[in-house]
């Protein structure tokens, strides 16, 4: 308990002075606004809306030349149902006219953090995000991290595929009772080692990815191993009720599950795990191509405008993600919005022939630092061959290629053939989305 204090009241608060942050203030907020009336929420969000389309408007090219030649004015944006006067804003725009055009010409070097899209379609997108913007979306994160009980000062485990290579992230983790734990393949070796430093490190909470999640899983109950965090974290691709159950069977625990893109709202489960609740004071959500699936339930594809990042304003930006909800009100006494399911996220897993498992996340953190390509779609038709799908722009060369290659070589191996296929376009699915994962029915796991 004192040591959650002294990080609440001490540490954070001091990281945000040094780093010009606001993260502790706006958690204090949150923690507030989340109990506020629907109808406060909308009122703060059309407030925030009003700020935000009057500053895009004077001060960035693309929203001017835009609201020309709508031949409408900010004055016109009063409310988010207003919004619909605009566009759909996609990845195509912002990459089409960033920096130049799409990004505020007040913005001064030390105002922003360069940041970078997973590419969960396929289509990875460099941006910049507001240090406003960023405090609010980690403010956000901690609310939701905090209705599975978690407080700062816990000790905590999160695991990925990404290298902790920033020594600001390093000191961050050391002081916030983090473990970060980075593996490259997921073989049976390589996750003894993640089991071994949770184990040795005995978290209150895991935060994971769901795939390999699961195939800790599966080695913690084959070799009778017991592992007790008082709560899960899950985020980036579909968590499947199997998987869910599978997972809180063998940890004895539950999952509280998240979902968030860039330019929107996270979604956070609540005690009930019966929705997710977004973070309205963040991000307006709409909902597109609206169709109801069953009595009382719908399914939309969501539009989001993030009411914080004013280094590069996302108004109405596609997330092509299609989410699921229904008119009942959650049971935790919250008002914010709810949905049901997240869909259209579900990643597939490649495999070798040796039984190293490839998952989402290893293909969009290379893909999403190589400017040279605009979407990807990796294939496996063999349990030996793989094709790389690639839409490229001019700024490819053959240089890019033989580093792709090299680097997929040597991550892949196991005999693999990789095969570079250049196309001018990668074909969404029904839902619209596209999949970047797809693993011929043939080759089992």
């Amino acid at each position: 308990m004192i040591k959650n204090i002294f990080t609440e009241k001490i540490i954070l608060p001091s990281s945000d002075l040094l780093l010009d942050r606001s993260i502790s203030k706006d958690l204090r907020f949150l923690q507030n606004s989340q109990w506020w009336s629907k109808e406060k929420l909308e009122n703060f969000q059309n407030e925030q809306l009003q700020k935000l389309i009057q500053y895009s408007y004077k001060n960035v090219p693309y929203y001017t030349n835009l609201f020309d030649k709508l031949s409408i004015s900010p004055k016109d944006i009063q409310t988010k149902e207003d919004l619909k006067k605009l566009p759909i804003l996609t990845k195509a725009d912002i990459k089409k006219n960033f920096p130049n055009l799409i990004v505020s010409q007040k913005l001064k070097k030390g105002e922003f953090y360069k940041s970078a899209s997973s590419g969960s379609t396929g289509e990875p997108m460099q941006y910049y995000l507001s240090k406003k913007a960023y405090s609010m979306n980690i403010a956000s994160n901690l609310r939701g991290w905090y209705w599975m009980g978690y407080r700062l000062g816990d000790k905590f485990v999160k695991i990925s595929h990404n290298s902790r290579t920033s020594n600001e992230k390093k000191i961050q983790d050391f002081l916030l009772s983090n473990r970060y734990i980075d593996f490259k393949n997921i073989d049976n070796e390589s996750l003894q080692n993640v089991i071994n430093e949770i184990n040795n490190y005995n978290p209150n909470f895991i935060r994971c990815y769901p795939d390999p999640l699961l195939f800790i899983s599966e080695i913690l109950e084959n070799h009778d191993i017991k592992l007790r965090p008082r709560a899960i974290a899950t985020t980036g691709n579909t968590l499947h009720s199997s998987t869910r159950n599978k997972i809180e069977n063998v940890f004895d625990c539950k999952i509280f599950d998240a979902y968030s893109c860039e330019g929107g709202a996270s979604f956070f489960e609540c005690e009930t795990h019966s929705c997710y609740h977004s973070a309205m004071e963040y991000a307006i959500s709409e909902f597109v191509d609206v169709v109801q699936v069953e009595n009382g339930k719908y399914q939309g594809r969501m539009i989001t405008t993030d009411l914080w990042n004013y280094a590069l304003p996302f108004i109405r930006y596609d997330s092509q993600d299609i989410l699921e909800w229904d008119d009942n009100k959650c049971e935790c006494g919250r008002e914010l919005l709810s949905v049901n399911r997240i869909i259209g996220r579900d990643s597939d897993i490649l495999i070798t022939p040796k039984g190293k498992r490839m998952i989402i996340h290893k293909f969009t953190i290379f893909f999403s630092k190589i400017e040279e390509v605009v979407q990807f779609q990796i294939v496996q038709d063999k349990l030996d061959h793989m094709i790389f799908k690639l839409v490229v722009n001019s700024k490819y060369s053959k240089s890019t290629e033989a580093d792709i290659l090299f680097f997929w070589n040597d991550a892949i191996g196991d005999g693999v053939i990789i095969e570079i296929d250049y196309v001018d376009q990668i074909k969404s699915t029904p839902a619209g989305k596209r999949r970047f994962l797809i693993r011929d029915s043939s080759i089992s796991l």
